[in-house]
């Protein structure tokens, strides 16, 4: 669920299925779609089969247990002749996690989460008594039709026939723009106002980053001389040769070197800066520098339409360029009752294919490798967890022939550190927290760093825990809330025929705010919703965020002493604004409902306070050559004289921060290289397609030295 970017819903309205689309005609969109960093490898045709074969017994742990953990969990129960070789041991550390506890009462989190993928649900009393109002997609809660290997497996797990509602988004349902007191109002490529210069802005900057995918180059970033938009147009395409494609490859490498350095903010900079006859005048400015800067501001308010980038302006242009060619207008809702269902079913599949699963409720403090044996083997050194969510303070071990580090970044690098990285061995070293370490003689044998590269240079591999430990994660927040719908209809102005206003994006720092789908959980429930919406107040990120914690309260998740942050909200949106329809000056309608609706059930969430679930992963300048190192990693096992045995799985280690989808590539990723690790670095254990992952991606060990 990371940065929305969909400019053409600014300009058109979005082309959607006839009726009710179902999870097979979603799943056609992205069939075929490929990522400009891998852009020989089309995921859903590689997850179609068996990743590969594994022909001996061996013992695996997967550590974390979100989106990236479950998926890897799956293939590899997937993976030839598993049932009778392959046992796993899932380390998780959440006890509200849902292979461990069921629901309980009130607003009520425990058995919702997996990872980034969480939910809540609000309640007006204790269970059994209770009526939900809503459930609130704390994590991941819309999912784009171009997301090809998500939908994949939403169809394997769900059935092909099953139906599939569209998210309203920003853009796709009545839309308020807010900057300064300029109001703007428009839905599916439909203003109010025709000339408005927000939408001049938005179309400017689109044409200046991305172009047009026919006709005449426009860009100011074109990839080997062409717009970036015909470049999408061609990584869409199932026509699109591979020899085309290896084109695309070395073309995004090349620009990749170039624009690495560039943020976001100099690149609209540039774009306004050059094409500024082509936007109206501002009036009250004295001269072309001013006017910059406030079409630059205002850029930062509205984004494309979908959530203001003032924010992330340190992104870099590259990271930016990701998210343009992985264009999309729709976005939808997966089949279920909660999110978490989804990862739930993967996982209850998984053991359907092999049973031999057991999961751990523990915190990994340390892994390493441990050479005990020619080939050698890894060490996971753990702290269990009780129900209650407390430690037991003896620290535990268990030796597995692979490893994989399906956690976030924080996590993972907390794991790898404490014993250096030196790879020649030799080293006895106390693992485990200050205070209560596992010791030497606990375990036998010498123990080598996680994650290596190099043989003898450190260089080499401390630059792996450098690549972890500087991913840069997104400060991020939601904050829900139910509100009877006869009262904000009262306040929440129409729009043509579109309906009334039910997304909000402005400068007074909530981010965007809108009303989100809630699924139905039971027949009482089916009476509550028709009377709620459930309302998304704020979803912030960077500084937006970083300025609301301090009204957050009880970190990472406020569901008591919510008074504080409703009113730290209602103060943000109280503004005078001039009214885009009689043209008066009047109190901002939304501060207006906000004040006097009654909000029932609030919540606040701060990922960035959340060890296990973090924020998401999106680049800043200069930080490509270490995000793509991460996504690259695996193929290390092409050279099994590195005796390698560890692999990462994680959104934040793909070029698709906060996605299901960059967590489902990472962990294909994650499995095509044991798969190869098992089988002695032979990448043809992997499947034809399989293959193309260690084909075609870098290589990350070229010298054995």
């Amino acid at each position: 669920m990371g940065i929305t970017i969909t400019p053409n819903l600014v300009f058109a309205k979005p082309i959607h299925f006839k009726g009710t689309p179902t999870l097979a005609d979603v799943a056609v969109k992205g069939k075929y779609y490929r990522h400009p960093d891998s852009a020989r490898i089309s995921y859903p045709l590689v997850a179609e089969k068996p990743l590969g074969t594994i022909n001996k017994p061996i013992k695996v742990a997967i550590i974390g247990g979100g989106a990236a953990a479950l998926a890897a969990l799956y293939e590899l129960s997937n993976v030839k002749d598993s049932k009778q070789n392959i046992t796993i041991t899932l380390y998780e550390s959440d006890p509200e996690h849902f292979v461990h506890v069921s629901p309980f009462i009130s607003v009520r989190t425990a058995g919702l989460k997996a990872g980034r993928v969480s939910a809540a649900v609000s309640s007006d009393g204790p269970v059994p008594e209770n009526v939900d109002h809503a459930v609130y997609e704390i994590g991941a809660m819309r999912f784009p039709e171009i997301a090809g290997l998500m939908w994949h497996y939403a169809s394997i797990l769900y059935g092909a026939d099953t139906k599939v509602e569209l998210f309203p988004n920003p853009g796709t349902v009545a839309t308020e723009l807010l900057h300064g007191d300029h109001v703007d109002r428009f839905a599916n490529g439909v203003w109010l106002n025709d000339d408005s210069p927000t939408k001049k802005v938005v179309e400017v900057i689109k044409n200046g980053l991305v172009g047009n995918e026919s006709g005449e180059n426009i860009s100011l970033f074109p990839i080997n001389g062409k717009d970036p938009a015909k470049i999408s147009a061609q990584l869409k395409d199932g026509k699109t040769t591979d020899e085309e494609l290896k084109k695309i490859d070395e073309q995004w490498k090349v620009f990749a070197n170039k624009y690495d350095n560039v943020t976001l903010v100099s690149a609209v900079k540039q774009v306004i800066t050059e094409r500024l006859s082509q936007l109206p005048d501002v009036p009250g400015l004295r001269d072309n520098v001013q006017k910059i800067n406030y079409y630059v501001e205002l850029f930062g308010t509205v984004g494309f339409g979908t959530g203001g980038f003032k924010s992330v302006f340190n992104m870099s242009i590259l990271e930016t360029m990701r998210l343009l060619l992985w264009e999309y207008s729709n976005e939808y809702m997966l089949p279920v009752e909660a999110n978490v269902a989804f990862l739930s079913k993967f996982y209850e599949k998984s053991l359907e294919k092999n049973p031999n699963v057991r999961v751990e409720l523990a915190r990994v403090c340390d892994v390493a490798h441990l050479d005990k044996n020619p080939k050698g083997s890894t060490l996971v050194v753990f702290y269990r967890i009780g129900t209650d969510g407390k430690e037991f303070p003896e620290p535990q071990k268990e030796e597995y022939d692979y490893v994989i580090l399906a956690t976030t970044p924080r996590q993972t690098s907390s794991m790898i550190g404490r014993i250096g990285f030196n790879n020649t061995g030799g080293r006895k070293v106390p693992l485990g927290d200050h205070g209560r370490r596992l010791l030497p003689t606990a375990y036998e044998g010498t123990v080598r760093p996680a994650l290596v590269l190099s043989q003898k240079y450190e260089a080499a591999n401390s630059k792996l825990f450098s690549a972890v430990s500087n991913v840069h994660m997104v400060c991020c927040s939601k904050i829900f809330a139910s509100v009877k719908k006869v009262d904000f209809d009262k306040y929440a102005p129409e729009f043509l025929n579109e309906g009334k206003v039910k997304a909000i994006v402005a400068d007074c720092g909530l981010g965007s705010s809108y009303v989100v789908p809630s699924t139905i959980l039971n027949e009482k429930m089916k009476i509550s919703s028709k009377d709620y919406y459930s309302f998304l107040i704020s979803y912030a990120w960077e500084d937006d965020s970083k300025k609301l914690q301090h009204n957050f309260g009880k970190y990472p998740m406020n569901i008591e002493d919510t008074e504080q942050v409703v009113n730290a909200i209602v103060d943000r949106t109280m503004r005078y604004v001039r009214d885009p329809v009689d043209n008066f000056y009047k109190p901002w309608w939304f501060g207006e409902a906000l004040s006097k609706c009654k909000l029932e059930d609030p919540l606040s969430y701060d990922w960035t306070t959340f060890n296990s679930a973090g924020a998401f992963k999106l680049d800043n300048a200069g930080d490509h050559y270490n995000s793509h190192l991460l996504f690259c990693y695996n193929n290390h096992a092409l050279k099994p004289a590195l005796k390698n045995k560890f692999f990462l799985a994680n959104c934040s280690y793909s070029h698709l921060g906060g996605w299901i989808e960059g967590a489902f590539m990472s962990a294909v990723n994650a499995v095509c290289g044991l798969i190869v690790a098992a089988n002695d670095g032979d990448k043809n254990a992997l499947s034809a397609e399989a293959r193309k992952v260690v084909d075609t991606l870098d290589s990350v060990a070229e010298n054995i030295d």
